[in-house]
């Protein structure tokens, strides 16, 4: 059957058996990329923490949703459409699970911590309204953390730095199933507090939790925890988040560390009154360093000799940490009204011994990384739909779009023309991923065919390269899995 009346020049012509071609040439990529940083162990350790028998089965449904994910589908059903293309299915060697298959891996990961399946009674146990608690990881969500891991340490040793940035700061997922709770903005669904590493533009740390859970809750356990995951290497440790990090214990126990930190403070009553009486003279002018001829605010800083009713400031030669107060308003000030509000104030704790606007500059900086890794993974990404009512498959989906995610840095690190290095997920679909090719069998391996003179061919070609090369540098003498 043949379609020949369109409006352009060609004919479309449905066939039983078409030559093998796929529209996905690139996405083997990603696969590849977790192959050289995931060694054979993890997949096996996954086999016995879900209970499954086979290590390639597993392997299999893992690399279903990196595919899934990677090629731009955010529903389990969206398998469908991937498990059609004949051409991609002999790339990697085998058909892409099935959207059954795939739930029920997925369902695999609702475990108590001892890797039982959770029972219906202790499941609700676990995540009740008006008590807020952090759910304990199963086995199966700690071997994909370890995955995730090992592309950031995969990552680390491509482009090693010394330093360590981290950004934290929880998103909202909203999903109206019966089991999700309701967050402090009245949105239903789920609350995961992340932690992401500026210098290399990926997560090291996600922790899944109900959405009743405030990213307040239980921040040096996790402060702990997000340190804990650096890979070696790491000689400095800074940290920016906001207010939910505005802790006594944790911001004491990163000082006791030599970690550098800036995190938003709670504007107490006692902290505003200290603002409020900062002499006018005080106040120094600080421009946007990304848009400094920027005319719609006016931005000042001054120091706030504010000194917290905290234990550690009642320790002999303890040194307070330092206040510094940030105060906005519009430039067009007369046409909003309300004259005795014209300022709007904010403050920042921090044990540097930097400038104050540098302080604040540099604090702000979080917004356009952490949050911006929250728009990709819940927007370019599938992280923005959850797959199910189960928490535990809620939490490995997320987690996995966290591994994609961590998977795409890799492979814009390895891209040495730079034309990946700023692209987002889609991007990264336009310029490599959604690629059609034509397979051609030699023996009794396929060969993908393009063109030379097709720019995104040239960069597949070197990132695979680079691929093989790292993959023998991290696992010397022990080649990927086959």
């Amino acid at each position: 059957m043949s379609v020949s009346q369109g409006l352009l020049p060609f004919k479309v012509e449905l066939v039983a058996r078409p030559d093998p071609v796929t529209a996905y040439a690139g996405v083997p990529v990603v696969v590849e990329a977790l192959l050289a940083a995931v060694p054979t162990g993890l997949f096996r350790e996954l086999r016995d923490a879900l209970g499954y028998q086979d290590w390639k089965v597993v392997r299999r449904h893992l690399v279903s949703l990196v595919v899934l994910v990677a090629a731009g589908g955010e529903h389990l059903a969206d398998l469908e459409w991937l498990r059609g293309d004949a051409g991609l299915e002999k790339l990697l060697g085998f058909k892409l699970s099935s959207p059954t298959q795939a739930k029920e891996f997925l369902y695999a990961f609702h475990q108590g911590a001892d890797g039982h399946a959770l029972t219906p009674e202790e499941d609700a146990s676990l995540s009740e309204k008006g008590h807020a608690q952090v759910r304990p990881e199963g086995p199966g969500l700690q071997v994909l953390e370890a995955m995730v891991l090992g592309v950031v340490a995969a990552l680390q040793a491509k482009r090693p730095k010394r330093r360590a940035t981290l950004d934290v700061d929880a998103t909202i997922i909203e999903a109206h199933k019966k089991q999700a709770l309701m967050g402090y903005e009245g949105t239903v669904g789920y609350q995961p507090q992340m932690a992401w590493w500026a210098e290399q533009g990926t997560y090291v740390c996600d922790e899944f939790r109900d959405g009743n859970v405030p990213a307040a809750f239980d921040g040096q356990r996790y402060l702990q925890r997000t340190c804990a995951n650096l890979p070696a290497g790491i000689e400095e440790i800074r940290l920016r988040a906001d207010s939910a990090l505005y802790d006594e214990r944790t911001l004491t126990w990163a000082d006791a560390r030599g970690i550098g930190f800036a995190v938003s403070a709670d504007m107490s009553p006692v902290l505003a009154a200290e603002v409020a009486a900062v002499h006018e003279w005080s106040w120094k002018k600080y421009r946007n360093l990304k848009d400094p001829e920027d005319v719609t605010e006016e931005r000042e800083w001054a120091e706030v000799p504010y000194v917290p009713a905290w234990k550690r400031n009642d320790v002999p030669g303890a040194v307070p940490f330092r206040y510094i107060a940030v105060r906005v308003r519009p430039r067009q000030r007369p046409l909003f009204g309300n004259e005795d509000r014209v300022w709007r104030h904010f403050a920042v704790v921090t044990n540097f011994d930097w400038a104050g606007d540098r302080v604040v500059r540099w604090h702000r900086e979080k917004q356009g990384s952490v949050e911006h890794g929250h728009d990709i993974l819940k927007n370019d990404l599938g992280g923005g739909v959850m797959p199910s009512g189960r928490f535990g498959a809620n939490a490995a989906w997320w987690r996995v779009n966290v591994l994609v995610h961590g998977l795409l840095s890799l492979v814009k690190a390895l891209d040495a023309s730079g034309a990946l290095a700023d692209a987002r997920p889609k991007t990264l679909r336009l310029r490599l991923l959604n690629l059609g090719a034509r397979l051609i069998s030699h023996g009794r391996t396929w060969c993908v065919r393009l063109s030379r003179d097709l720019l995104q061919a040239r960069i597949l070609v070197a990132v695979r390269r680079a691929l093989v090369e790292l993959a023998a540098r991290l696992r010397p003498g022990n080649p990927a899995p086959a």
